[in-house]
């Protein structure tokens, strides 16, 4: 699973290089004026689900983070609440590079708090509807655990 993220990651990255050096193409035009405020809906694991708010190149979320982290022998659902900030390379652009940094509390009796720290691929479909696909690492400074986890998102823009 880790590999084919990389690998899909990887494949990602090349195809943005292109897209901003083509003239007139469609994926390097702009979708939202960078000084507009937007707030997004997000599910899943990027950056969670919850709230996003967002200005020019800087967002805010707070989110519900759930991953499977093995504990005690066995895979368990772990869930956390994530704080945190993200920067977007081209926040106007319809594809754009992201990296992320949060705090990220545990819901989870036996998962101590932990730190995240997110890269990845935001797409844009149309103006209203957006995905992401990165990965996270989830650091926990009490245990000096690691884990490394894909995250895929997706997003609704108000």
């Amino acid at each position: 699973m880790r590999r084919r993220l990389a690998l899909a990651l990887v494949s990602l990255f090349p195809a943005l290089g292109y897209a901003q050096t083509v003239a007139g193409s469609s994926s390097a035009a702009p979708t939202v004026a960078s000084n507009d405020w937007r707030v997004t809906l997000t599910i899943f694991r990027s950056p969670g689900t919850g709230l996003q708010i967002s200005k020019g190149h800087l967002a805010a979320f707070v989110v519900h983070y759930p991953t499977v982290i093995k504990r005690d022998g066995e895979q368990r659902n772990t869930n956390f609440l994530r704080v945190g900030l993200a920067a977007y390379a081209k926040p106007d652009d319809r594809t754009s590079p992201y990296a992320s940094l949060s705090f990220a509390p545990s819901l989870t009796r036996g998962w101590s708090n932990s730190m995240l720290a997110e890269v990845g691929v935001r797409q844009r479909f149309g103006s209203r509807y957006k995905g992401q696909l990165g990965a996270a690492v989830l650091y926990a400074p009490h245990t000096k655990q690691t884990r490394l986890n894909p995250t895929i998102g997706l997003g609704v823009q108000f």
